[in-house]
């Protein structure tokens, strides 16, 4: 089974267009076709981010509530340690990075390409949803 990170931006435009990249990623979550690897503070991201846009996404805290069941009924979870020493110029985006290395998922699904690359001297695969879904198997 093939294990991720998916950044919070992919989870974003999956429901700003379902005709992307990012909703095949999600879709195929939700089919169980892969699997997310997830920290506690990943899925406060998640609410977070969609919460804010809820309105314009079309949702409700609900329909927020009833996603993040979902995601977390297909992920493993994953606690991030203590004592990671950065390696990225956004401290943000370090809890990607590391939740990617100590879980050994070595993927994270991002369309924050540059931001990230540097992930790659730890032996983390950066991807695009469009290169990520193209791994994932069919149905």
């Amino acid at each position: 089974m093939i294990r991720a990170v998916m950044d919070t931006n992919v989870l974003d435009s999956a429901f700003r267009s379902r005709l992307g990249w990012s909703f095949e990623v999600f879709t195929a979550l939700r089919q169980g076709r892969w699997t997310a690897v997830l920290s506690n503070h990943l899925v406060h991201e998640y609410e977070e981010i969609l919460k804010r846009h809820a309105t314009e996404l079309g949702l409700t805290f609900a329909d927020v509530d009833a996603l993040l069941d979902a995601i977390c009924a297909r992920a493993e979870e994953w606690q991030l340690a203590s004592g990671w020493l950065p390696i990225l110029p956004d401290p943000d985006d370090e809890p990607l990075v590391q939740l990617a290395y100590d879980s050994a998922a070595c993927r994270i699904v991002t369309h924050n390409l540059r931001h990230l690359r540097i992930a790659h001297t730890l032996g983390i695969e950066v991807l695009p949803p469009r290169h990520f879904a193209a791994m994932i198997p069919s149905s």
